[in-house]
C-alpha cells in the first residue's frame, strides 16, 4: 500500500444482518440513532443501551456527524467495550439532518470504539474507511438492495 493511498478496512467485518436497519419508513437521525444502539445491545446484552444512547446523543450536540455525500457516523469511545461495535441503517427516502437542514442522511453507520488509547489509531482508519467507502453512489447501490443480508454481502465485498 502506497503512502498516499488511504486505509481500507472492510467495514462489513464489524456487522452481522442484525445490525443492519432497512429504513423504509420517515425517521429522524435520533430515532435512526436509537434504533442503531438497540441493534448492537440486542448481540451484546451486558451493555447499557441508555447509557450508549446518551453518549452518542452527547457527541452529536452541536456538531453534526453527516457527510455531504449523506452518510451520517455517530460516534462514541466506550470505557466498557473491548473491541468495535457498529450497526448500519440504510435509507431509501433520506431523512434531514437537524443540525443541517441541507444535508440528507441517506445511510447511517453508528460506530462505537474502546476508549483505550491502543484502539484510537485503528478508530481514526475506520472513520477514514467510511468515509472513503460511503460514497453517493455507493449509498444508493446500498439502498436498492432488499435486505440486510444482500447490504451485508455488497458491504463485504467492496473495494
Amino acid at each position: 500500500m502506497s503512502v498516499k493511498e488511504p486505509y481500507k478496512f472492510n467495514l462489513g467485518r464489524l456487522l452481522s444482518p442484525a445490525e443492519i436497519v432497512v429504513e423504509r419508513g420517515n425517521s429522524t437521525k435520533t430515532e435512526l440513532i436509537k434504533k442503531l444502539v438497540s441493534a448492537v445491545c440486542k448481540q451484546d446484552p451486558k451493555l447499557d443501551g441508555a447509557d450508549i444512547l446518551a453518549q452518542v446523543l452527547k457527541r452529536e450536540e452541536g456538531i453534526s456527524t453527516t457527510l455531504d455525500t449523506g452518510l451520517s457516523i455517530p460516534h462514541a469511545r466506550l470505557e466498557e467495550i473491548t473491541d468495535f461495535k457498529a450497526a448500519l441503517a440504510v435509507l431509501p427516502n433520506a431523512a434531514q439532518d437537524p443540525v443541517n437542514p441541507n444535508l440528507s442522511i441517506k445511510a447511517m453507520f453508528l460506530f462505537l470504539s474502546p476508549a483505550k488509547p491502543v484502539f484510537f489509531q485503528r478508530h481514526l482508519q475506520i472513520l477514514s474507511s467510511l468515509a472513503e467507502t460511503f460514497k453517493p453512489e455507493f449509498i444508493d447501490e446500498l439502498a436498492a438492495l432488499g435486505s440486510p443480508e444482500e447490504i451485508l454481502a455488497r458491504l463485504k465485498g467492496h473495494r
